[in-house]
């Protein structure tokens, strides 16, 4: 069994998660992809606008339809600041015999060595670069190149902020969530 992960805020999931998310499962084989949203991420830390219930809630109704796209609310459930080597001891155990791929976005590769335990991350999982580009610097991970998607979790909470449309950026669902808990209103600053 192959399966993929892909962490993160999520706030909010949007579309371009969902499609490159899409992508990955078909170029990589995998049997289902695991989307895993943080409590804290330790490269932010002052937080997200969102709570991370209501981020979780975002995610599972974006991907509830989606054959093969599986959430996983450990970090929200353990709470603090949100690591990925602790996430992924938790996956293996959960899939001892698994090919587990760790996906990344491409922004991410200057900061991998700040990770804490990098080197035992290398020895859970094999690390997926999603690349927006042909060219890039030499690594020793998978790089799967994708289609450029320019949708951005900061995108839409700035069109929010200012009173703008997300339609076609988010799922309707998660569009209902931002608009029944009034999310993002008026804060430009994150």
């Amino acid at each position: 069994m192959r399966i993929g992960i892909m962490g993160g805020t999520f706030d909010p999931i949007h579309n371009g998660h969902l499609i490159l998310g899409r992508d990955a499962r078909e170029a990589l084989d995998l049997h289902k992809l695991i989307f895993v949203p943080n409590w804290r991420s330790p490269h932010k830390p002052e937080g997200c606008p969102a709570p991370a219930e209501l981020r979780a809630a975002m995610v599972k109704a974006a991907i509830g339809r989606e054959p093969g796209f599986d959430l996983d609310e450990v970090e929200i459930v353990r709470g603090g600041t949100s690591y990925t080597i602790e996430t992924l001891l938790h996956l293996r155990r959960l899939y001892p015999e698994a090919d587990i791929l760790y996906l990344i976005g491409e922004d991410n590769l200057a900061q991998l060595h700040t990770w804490r335990r990098i080197e035992e991350i290398h020895h859970l999982v094999q690390l997926v670069i999603l690349a927006r580009g042909t060219d890039g610097p030499a690594h020793p991970y998978i790089t799967l190149h994708q289609r450029r998607v320019d949708i951005s979790s900061t995108e839409v909470r700035e069109r929010i902020a200012k009173g703008q449309s997300i339609r076609y950026l988010v799922p309707e669902q998660v569009r209902d969530i931002i608009e029944n808990h009034q999310l993002y209103r008026g804060d430009l600053s994150s």
